[in-house]
């Protein structure tokens, strides 16, 4: 063992923050199988980095100054759960030769699928079943290799063998070491098809592992705490159908555009244009032509084209932002197409760098420049709502960062500041409130109405909602790394009542959605954060952030929990209910909005997740 070495690696979400979360940096170090969680040093701590002395931050440790032995342990255990994927995605079902190098000989384990489960939803073909309980079902009743572990795992898959997609995915959030023992919490998902039928599966384990300290740790035993099975048939065994190639056929050109990675087009445009890693585009949808159909405008990086997608009576979609004048080169984080002047069509709204343009439609699709505004921090999200009550439409521009401009080493991320500190930073660049006066002549009115209080914060989203019900749309602001920000409307005068109202969410805040999940007639509020298996493993150690107030630790906690839905109780005040409703792990949430996606009349979320990955996972 003493030969092989791991490392497992928690690091910062933004280029220029990897000093937050120092005690989450982990090096590469060697197993030695003891139960301790303190860390190891591989070097002295920090060192005063230039720049870091001076401005109140932490010292910036190297890759291996830190080291966990609990991190150790998940990077080895994960190896060994990643031999139990490679097996079963081999021909879909376990080989009990494999096992033996995953499981003890006097392994003992529950029934991980129980022979009856509770059906608690069931509608156009889709059944979903869920027990919280398993391990009331009793043991497989044997024990080792042989029996317990093959009999539960097959148990979980018993006809699966022969199907297509076969995949098995795991993350384990949490770890505790003793001497010889190791117990981890394992989420596991897996699915399958077999023609137009599919299964998808996922559980939460209870591992406990055998450490000797002469090979990979072994499972002792294995229990679930809840599993849920979702099967149904549809056709290919799939709910939806990637109909890109489709749609764009007569725009082939712009298919060229999106087909290539953003890799690709960084290699070909100059850094300045602003062609950054993170692809943060939005795009809008309305109907710019008055003829029925949804048309899409497609924010795009710097250097390349913005694109108007107009809908076609089949289906497709040409491209007229050429034609419309709005095919800008400048970089585009957010467009909205809404009626500024109440003339019965769409115009637009869009961010370019630090700018915001607002375009008339002449009704047709040809737009028309009315307004130029500029925005000190830098611009993500558009929202739009008549907040005063004069009957035309006011706008609120989230803004994120300070003065983002890409610099020739295409490093310039977050632009003149970076977040602190981390887990509630409020040096951000500030929000913005065009108040709409009518004839495209539109004001700042952001301090004037009291959106300038707690307004230097990450704002990467907003959306309007009454939530109170007395007739005015009150805003809620996702900021990133901190607390968000609810702002109560009165008549047009706005007070932040997010902590009062218990929806301050400290966390990574990067989406807004407001519905009526539960059908009591009050808005709730579903807001899209970082889950984050490593952050959830590492921010409950003891030995993590030791000397900090509680209340600061359980901030950091809360930063990799997930995803968060508020329930309105009525009063003014908000429930979070996000566990006991199991959707707080949308993995790297950056937009959550609820659709009716299966026709039953209830609201349902679909959450776009995930971030950059390379081959190195220490390269982010």
């Amino acid at each position: 063992m003493s030969d092989q070495s791991w490392a497992g690696c928690f690091r910062g979400r933004r280029a220029g923050a990897r000093w937050v979360l120092v005690a989450l940096v982990i090096g590469a170090v060697t197993w030695t199988g003891c139960g301790d969680d303190e860390p190891s040093t591989s070097g002295q701590v920090g060192g005063d980095p230039a720049g870091d002395k001076d401005n109140g931050h932490d010292p910036v440790p190297s890759e291996t100054s830190v080291v966990w032995k609990t991190e150790q342990f998940q990077a080895v255990a994960d190896q060994q759960l990643q031999l139990l994927v490679d097996d079963l995605e081999r021909d879909g079902r376990f080989d009990p030769e494999v096992l033996v190098e995953v499981a003890t000989t006097d392994f003992t384990g529950d029934r991980l699928h129980p022979d009856r489960m509770p059906v608690v939803h069931e509608s156009g073909g889709l059944v979903i079943r869920r027990q919280e309980t398993v391990v009331e079902n009793g043991s497989s009743g044997e024990h080792g290799v042989s029996g317990g572990l093959v009999e539960s795992l097959d148990q979980l898959v018993s006809d699966w063998s022969g199907r297509s997609d076969v995949h098995l995915h795991f993350k384990i959030t949490s770890v505790e070491l003793e001497e010889g023992v190791a117990r981890t919490r394992v989420l596991m998902e897996a699915g399958s098809r077999q023609g137009d039928r599919f299964t998808q599966l996922r559980s939460r384990w209870l591992c406990e592992w055998k450490l000797d300290g002469k090979r990979p740790p072994r499972l002792l035993s294995l229990r679930s705490e809840m599993l849920e099975q979702v099967t149904g048939s549809s056709p290919g065994g799939r709910l939806y159908v990637d109909a890109t190639a489709g749609v764009l056929k007569a725009a082939s050109e712009v298919g060229d555009q999106l087909g290539r990675s953003v890799d690709h087009w960084r290699g070909r445009l100059q850094a300045e244009l602003g062609a950054a890693l993170h692809g943060h585009q939005g795009l809008a949808v309305g109907d710019v032509n008055g003829d029925g159909l949804d048309d899409i405008y497609l924010c795009q990086p710097g250097g390349m084209p913005n694109r108007l997608l107009v809908q076609q009576p089949d289906g497709t979609v040409r491209d007229q932002a050429r034609l419309a004048g709005v095919d800008w080169l400048d970089r585009s984080r957010s467009a909205l197409l809404v009626d500024f002047d109440n003339d019965g069509d769409q115009d637009l709204a869009c961010v370019l760098n630090i700018n915001l343009v607002l375009m008339e439609n002449d009704g047709r699709g040809r737009f028309t420049e009315r307004e130029m505004a500029f925005a000190t921090g830098d611009p993500y999200a558009l929202a739009a709502a008549d907040f005063d009550a004069d009957g035309d439409l006011d706008l609120f521009v989230s803004g994120y960062g300070k003065g983002f401009l890409a610099n020739p080493s295409g490093e310039g991320v977050l632009g003149e500041s970076i977040p602190y500190p981390y887990h509630d930073a409020n040096n951000g660049g500030p929000n913005l409130l065009l108040r709409n006066d009518g004839d495209w002549r539109f004001a700042d009115a952001t301090d004037e109405v009291g959106l300038g209080m707690n307004n230097r914060r990450w704002s990467f989203a907003a959306g309007w909602s009454d939530y109170d019900g007395d007739g005015d749309p009150d805003l809620y602001v996702a900021n990133d790394y901190g607390r968000n920000c609810l702002y109560r409307n009165d008549a047009g005068r706005f007070t932040d009542v997010a902590k009062t109202a218990g929806v301050e969410d400290i966390a990574a805040g990067m989406s807004v959605s407001w519905c009526d999940y539960n059908g009591d007639g009050r808005p709730d509020l579903y807001v899209g954060n970082m889950f984050s298996s490593a952050g959830e493993r590492i921010a409950y150690q003891r030995r993590f952030q030791p000397e900090a107030d509680p209340a600061v630790r359980r901030q950091f906690q809360r930063h990799a929990r997930g995803n968060t839905l508020f329930e309105n109780v009525g009063d003014g005040t908000f429930r979070d209910v996000s566990v006991d409703r199991d959707v707080t792990m949308g993995r790297w949430a950056w937009g959550a909005p609820f659709a009716d996606i299966n026709n039953d009349g209830r609201p349902d979320l679909l959450v776009a997740n995930g971030y950059i990955t390379g081959e190195d996972t220490n390269d982010l």
